[in-house]
């Protein structure tokens, strides 16, 4: 047997998600939330040397535990900026899937 507790964690909302990037990327706290916000409307949105870009939406399937079948639209960001590790600049790149 696992460790099962009987109780299950909740899935981070959109907002937690993009608050936790924040947080391991070194951001400001709401960053990447509004600049996905505004990419949305304007398709590239850039602040204080991070980028993010609105890549489009796709539909996938999902199935519940019931046996049911719903369709999940999911919204694709590509996030760009500079990070230094080990008194080296990186231009990192990560692409995010969003339930909006």
């Amino acid at each position: 047997m696992g460790n099962y507790t009987g109780a299950r964690k909740t899935h981070p909302t959109t907002r937690e998600y993009l608050e936790f990037l924040d947080e391991r990327l070194g951001f400001p706290h709401g960053t990447l939330c509004d600049l996905c916000v505004a990419a949305v409307k304007t398709k590239v949105e850039v602040k204080e040397g991070t980028t993010v870009t609105y890549r489009g939406m796709y539909m996938r399937q999902k199935r519940l535990t019931n046996h049911k079948i719903i369709q999940v639209r999911k919204t694709v960001f590509l996030i760009e900026f500079m990070m230094t590790k080990a008194g080296k600049q990186y231009n990192r790149v990560v692409q995010i899937h969003l339930e909006l």
